[in-house]
């Protein structure tokens, strides 16, 4: 009924319209017509300004933050920065030791869990007690160092510190926390086989630094490494590692030097190391030069993902260490390079030949010699040509000096970069903690705009013929290896090596340029079937493990 009434109501309402057509539009008014001296009238002052804009400021100093120092009798050291603009302090405790110390994922896993839990407080309550104070924190160990790092509010940073440094001297390494810790780990090393950034990372490492060398593992390590962890092996590692001798203890933010000291004093001045633990272990080291790679070595290795339409790839070699005399000229070229935006690289594959949305280089300085990379994600249409062009910009880098507008560019880039590494609490904490890793003066950033300012292009040019050595570069790529083969083929850097990506099936590179058989020698493809990968060999990659997250650093 309802219904039938409300239709009746509408239909009266359409026949009332209907009857009562509507009014004709009124007529709206003209405009009046434009003054005929309008457009002869000189431009407003707004317009002028525009067309006019002001000139750049002075060019601001940069001036970075005291960093004051104190030191425990048992050996701890405390870096202090005062910052009282807000009521925050952050820590960040470290060894100078770091992964490149133990076997394969061995560092990183018990960095991991320092955190989860400690000999008195299990992994719940731990979280819980830090979470009571509102405070974040973190844990983790890079292959130079690593340790423990929380920010909270002023009041509570005793009862963190308090906590943090339960958790940095006495980590329980619980069989419960392992076993949750290690499945962790292990699904994420299958989620990342997906990722082609990943893959090229353990594919370089394996390229680059062949055998046992602590570089050829990813940080994270391989399944088969991480399924045979031990407690006892984490332990282990924390006792040799992690010492009063070794630790730093940064902070940052609104306290007092005195204040800082008397808090690191309380918590960590009555620690003597691991009862019965022998001295402090001799450090590993690692050859302070780049290690040649053997004459032998793959030229170009392609971990084939078949269909993929981009190629990730990058032409790379042993680095330096981050104890290089030639750090500043290095920072300057690789800027130039590949550093920046406005880089040689980018400009090139990116705004000359739209090969990529960006290509860069970089320099991975460790204790040892990491990698140098020039990299990118290209179209697979464009690998070969891509790949010629990162080698000619390399070559002109080496070849022809850089000039003074470029080098000026890159001084003000990095220059103007520094006041980032101290914007919060937490960073400058971070920051001032990677000096003692690396055993740099504290007055590093206070120096270095003068330094930098200092390379002439013939700096810039003899690190690049001294480091980016033609015969040391190799190229990694991981893509579609029956796309892709036969251009990298026809630019003849020599034998192309494919490799099986964990989870997939390597397919031949394009017909007739097939991969390298276990003799090292060509071997053509059956018909219908995938060429087999190659098998380890002397100077060759192994097959590749699964993918590892991203490094970072203290």
């Amino acid at each position: 009924m309802k219904r039938i009434l409300s239709v009746s109501l509408a239909a009266a309402a359409l026949a009332a319209c209907a009857s009562n057509p509507p009014a004709p539009p009124a007529a709206t008014a003209k405009a009046p017509p434009a003054s005929p001296t309008a457009a002869a009238q000189p431009p407003a002052p707004a317009d002028a300004f525009r067309r006019s804009p002001p000139p750049p400021g002075p060019e601001v100093v940069f001036v970075p933050p005291r960093i004051e120092e104190a030191k425990l009798a048992n050996g701890i050291r405390v870096l202090v920065v005062e910052r009282h603009e807000l009521p925050i302090v952050a820590v960040d405790v470290t060894t100078v030791r770091g992964a490149d110390q133990a076997g394969p994922g061995v560092g990183a896993f018990a960095g991991a869990m320092l955190t989860q839990g400690t000999k008195t407080r299990s992994a719940l309550q731990f979280s819980d007690a830090l979470g009571k104070l509102g405070a974040n924190y973190s844990s983790g160990v890079n292959f130079d160092g690593g340790g423990v790092q929380g920010q909270s509010l002023t009041p509570h940073f005793g009862e963190m510190l308090t906590l943090l440094g339960d958790a940095y001297m006495n980590p329980a390494f619980a069989p419960a926390e392992i076993e949750r810790e290690r499945s962790r780990r292990i699904t994420q090393l299958a989620e990342l086989n997906d990722r082609p950034a990943s893959l090229l990372s353990i594919a370089q490492g394996l390229v680059l630094y062949p055998g046992d060398h602590p570089y050829s593992a990813p940080l994270i390590g391989t399944e088969a490494a991480l399924k045979k962890i031990t407690a006892g092996a984490l332990a282990r590692f924390h006792a040799a590692q992690f010492r009063p001798e070794l630790t730093t203890v940064a902070i940052a933010g609104n306290i007092t030097k005195a204040d800082a000291v008397k808090e690191v004093e309380r918590v960590f001045g009555a620690w003597k190391g691991p009862i019965g633990a022998p001295p402090v272990p001799a450090k590993a080291e690692l050859p302070a030069e780049p290690p040649a790679l053997a004459a032998g070595a793959p030229r170009v290795v392609i971990v084939d993902r078949p269909g993929l339409t981009q190629s990730s790839v990058t032409v790379t070699l042993p680095g330096v260490p981050r104890a290089t005399k030639d750090y500043d000229a290095l920072l300057v070229m690789n800027t130039l390079l590949g550093g920046q935006f406005s880089s040689r690289l980018n400009l090139n594959l990116r705004e000359k030949h739209a090969y990529t949305y960006g290509a860069r280089s970089s320099f991975d300085m460790r204790h040892g010699a990491g990698p140098f990379s020039a990299a990118g994600a290209v179209v697979r249409e464009n690998t070969g040509p891509a790949v010629r062009e990162i080698f000619a910009e390399i070559e002109r880098m080496r070849r022809e000096p850089v000039t003074i507008e470029e080098l000026a560019d890159a001084k003000a880039n990095l220059i103007r970069q520094l006041p980032a590494r101290f914007e919060t609490a937490g960073a400058t904490a971070s920051t001032v903690a990677g000096l003692a890793v690396y055993d740099l003066p504290l007055d590093e950033f206070g120096t270095r705009p003068a330094r930098i300012q200092r390379i002439t292009p013939a700096d810039v040019q003899q690190v690049a013929q001294k480091y980016l050595v033609p015969e040391q570069l190799r190229v990694v790529l991981v893509g579609d290896a029956g796309a892709v083969g036969e251009q990298l083929s026809a630019l003849q850097l020599g034998e192309v090596i494919v490799q099986k990506a964990p989870g997939a099936t390597a397919a031949p590179p394009a017909a007739g340029k097939p991969a390298a058989s276990q003799a090292g020698k060509p071997t053509a493809p059956q018909a219908g079937k995938p060429a087999a990968p190659a098998a380890p060999q002397a100077g060759k990659p192994a097959a590749l493990p699964a993918a590892p997250p991203a490094a970072k650093k203290p």
